[in-house]
C-alpha cells in the first residue's frame, strides 16, 4: 500500500484502516485471559460500522458528545472509531478518577451518551443513556450491522476530547479537530517502514490515555497488530510478547522499570521478536535508560514528549539522519516550532506552535487562556533543553518544581541520584512543606530483590552524590510504588503518606 493512500480521503479520523487489508489481523484481544480472541480488519471495520449506524439509529450524529468510560477492550476501539464514523465526539475519560469525580466531569461533559462497563456504571449519572460494552447482550442490540458511509466532516470540527487525567488538577476535555488529528498521523505516517504490516504493538496501559492510543493508531495506519491486555502485569506482559512475537514494547517508564527489575522472570521468556522499545508519558532516569538498553540491546530504545494539547506530536528523528543522542527526546518536527518562555536558546519553559494545537479546553475558557497565546502558541508546561546541535531533552514540570532554602529543585533530579544507588530498584520524591526552608524533599524507594538498604545509606549517598540541599529528609521503603491509572507514580498518594507519617512521629 502507497504512504499517501493509507491516510482517509474523507478526511475522517474514524477511516484511518479502511483500507487495511481484510484477513489481516488488527487486534489481539487477551483482556479475557480463559479465552484470547483475534480479530481481524474486516472484523474490526464492521464492528465500528455497526456502531456507527447504531448511534444514527438512535439519533445522534454530527457534534454529539459521547462518552468512553471503560476498561480496555476491543469494543473500545469499535466505540471510538465509530464514534468519529457517526461524526459524534467521542470523549475518553480516565476510569482510575473517584466516583464523585467521574460524576462531576460526566456532568459537566453532558455526553447524549456513554459507552461504559458493569464496574463503572455506579459512576454514570442517574438517567444517562448508557451502553455496556463488557455486556454482550446489551451491545449486540445497540449495534447496526450493515454498511456505513462515514461522515465527511469539515476540518475544523472537534474530532474527539481526550480528558486530562486529572492527577494534577480537575480533568479537562482537550478538543482535538479533525485538521488536528489528520496533521498528528501525517506524521506517523511519514516515519511508517517497508515492514509495518508485520509489527506487533503490545499494550497494557489504558486507551482512554494517549500513550496507548496514540500507538494503537500507528499500528493501525500500517496495517500492523495491536496485543491488548486489559491491565500492566510483569509476567502477563511478557509471557504475551513471547506467544505473540510482539515486537514493539509501547510504555510508560514505570512499566519498564518492573519488567527490568525482574531478572529471573526476564529469563524465562523469549524476548527476541522486540526490535523496538518506547518509554513515554514520564520521566525517565539515566539509570533506567541504561538499565532497558543493556536488557533489550538489540532493540531500538526510543524515549518520548508529547504534549496532547499540541497534537501530540512535536520531536522526531534528525532530518540529516544524525542519531538521536542518549536520553534525548528528538528532534524538532518540520512543521513545529518550538520556542522557550524565557527567551533562552538552552532551557526553559517549552512553547510549541504547530498544527496539532487543540482549539482549547471544553467549557474552561479560564484554563484555556492560561494555556493558549496569540497567534497560535501554547505553553507546555514543561521544561526542556536543547543542545547545540538542536535535540531537546525533557527536565520536568514546572507545577513539579519546588524550592529549598531559596534553591529550585525537581523530583526527578533527586530520583536520578537516589536510582543510582546499586541497592535501589525504584525511586520516588515529593515535596513537602517545612518551617524552616519552605519544602523539603521526602523520598519513597524500592529496594533491588534480596538486598537490604537503610534510610541513613540512602541520605549519606546523595548528600555524597549532590549538593546537600538535595538530601532526602525523610526515607521511606515499599514493596511497590503506588501506581494510579496511567501506570505513572500516584504522586498524590505518596505525598499523602508521607504527611501521615509526619503527623504519627509528632
Amino acid at each position: 500500500m502507497k504512504r499517501d493512500s493509507i491516510l482517509p480521503a474523507n478526511g475522517n479520523t474514524g477511516d484511518i484502516f479502511v483500507a487495511q487489508r481484510g484477513d489481516a489481523t488488527a487486534v489481539i484481544d487477551l483482556t479475557d485471559r480463559a479465552g484470547p480472541r483475534e480479530v481481524t480488519y474486516a472484523q474490526l471495520n464492521a464492528g465500528c460500522r455497526a456502531v456507527a449506524r447504531g448511534l444514527r439509529r438512535i439519533g445522534l450524529g454530527q457534534g454529539d458528545r459521547v462518552a468512553l468510560m471503560s476498561g480496555n477492550r476491543t469494543s473500545y476501539y469499535e466505540s471510538f472509531f465509530g464514534a468519529l464514523r457517526a461524526g459524534c465526539v467521542p470523549m475518553q475519560i480516565n476510569i482510575r478518577l473517584t466516583a464523585p469525580v467521574l460524576k462531576a466531569v460526566i456532568e459537566e461533559a453532558e455526553p447524549a451518551l456513554i459507552f461504559t462497563d458493569a464496574a463503572r456504571r455506579g459512576s454514570c449519572p442517574e438517567g444517562a443513556r448508557i451502553v455496556l460494552l463488557d455486556d454482550d447482550e446489551g451491545l449486540r442490540q445497540f449495534v447496526d450491522p450493515g454498511p456505513f458511509d462515514s461522515v465527511v466532516p469539515d476540518p475544523n470540527d472537534v474530532a474527539f476530547m481526550p480528558y486530562t487525567s486529572g492527577t494534577t488538577g480537575t480533568p479537562k476535555g482537550i478538543q482535538l479537530t479533525h485538521r488536528n488529528s489528520m496533521w498528528a498521523l501525517s506524521q506517523m505516517v511519514a516515519v511508517l517502514g517497508d515492514t509495518a504490516t508485520e509489527e506487533r504493538m503490545i499494550i497494557a496501559h489504558p486507551l482512554y490515555h494517549k500513550n496507548a492510543m496514540l500507538g494503537s493508531k500507528s499500528m493501525f495506519l500500517g496495517g500492523g497488530s495491536v496485543v491488548m491486555l486489559d491491565r500492566f502485569n510483569e509476567e502477563a506482559y511478557l509471557a504475551a510478547v513471547e506467544r505473540y512475537r510482539v515486537t514493539k514494547l509501547h510504555t510508560v517508564p514505570t512499566m519498564m522499570a518492573r519488567i527490568v527489575a525482574q531478572e529471573d522472570l526476564m529469563a524465562r521468556y523469549d524476548l527476541s521478536s522486540v526490535r523496538d522499545v518506547h518509554m513515554g508519558s514520564g520521566p525517565i532516569s539515566e539509570k533506567l535508560f541504561d538499565t532497558v538498553k543493556s536488557k533489550f540491546s538489540r532493540s531500538r530504545l526510543r524515549i518520548s514528549y508529547g504534549l496532547t494539547e499540541a497534537g501530540p506530536m512535536q520531536f522526531g528523528a534528525h532530518p540529516g539522519g544524525v542519531p538521536t543522542p542518549r536520553m534525548s527526546v528528538g528532534y524538532r518536527l518540520p512543521e513545529c516550532e518550538l520556542r522557550f518562555a524565557s527567551g533562552s536558546e538552552s532551557e526553559g519553559v517549552l512553547q510549541i506552535r504547530n498544527p496539532g494545537v487543540m482549539t482549547g479546553y471544553f467549557r474552561r475558557d479560564d484554563e484555556t487562556k492560561k494555556r493558549l497565546m496569540p497567534e497560535g502558541w501554547i505553553d507546555s508546561g514543561d521544561i526542556l533543553r536543547r543542545d547545540k546541535d538542536g535535540f531537546y531533552y525533557f527536565v520536568g514540570r514546572v507545577d513539579d518544581m519546588f524550592v529549598v532554602g531559596g534553591s529550585n529543585l525537581y523530583p526527578a533530579a533527586v530520583e536520578e541520584v537516589i536510582l543510582r544507588h546499586p541497592n535501589v530498584a525504584e525511586a520516588a520524591v515529593v515535596a513537602i512543606d517545612d518551617d524552616v526552608r519552605g519544602q523539603v524533599p521526602h523520598a519513597f524507594v524500592v529496594a533491588r530483590q534480596g538486598q537490604a538498604l537503610t534510610e541513613k545509606e540512602v541520605k549519606d549517598f546523595v548528600i555524597a552524590n549532590a549538593p546537600p540541599y538535595w538530601h532526602p529528609r525523610r526515607v521511606y521503603f515499599l514493596d511497590a510504588l503506588p501506581l494510579h491509572g496511567t501506570s505513572k507514580v500516584d504522586v498524590r498518594e505518596l505525598r499523602r503518606r508521607a504527611k501521615e507519617a509526619i503527623a504519627g512521629s509528632k
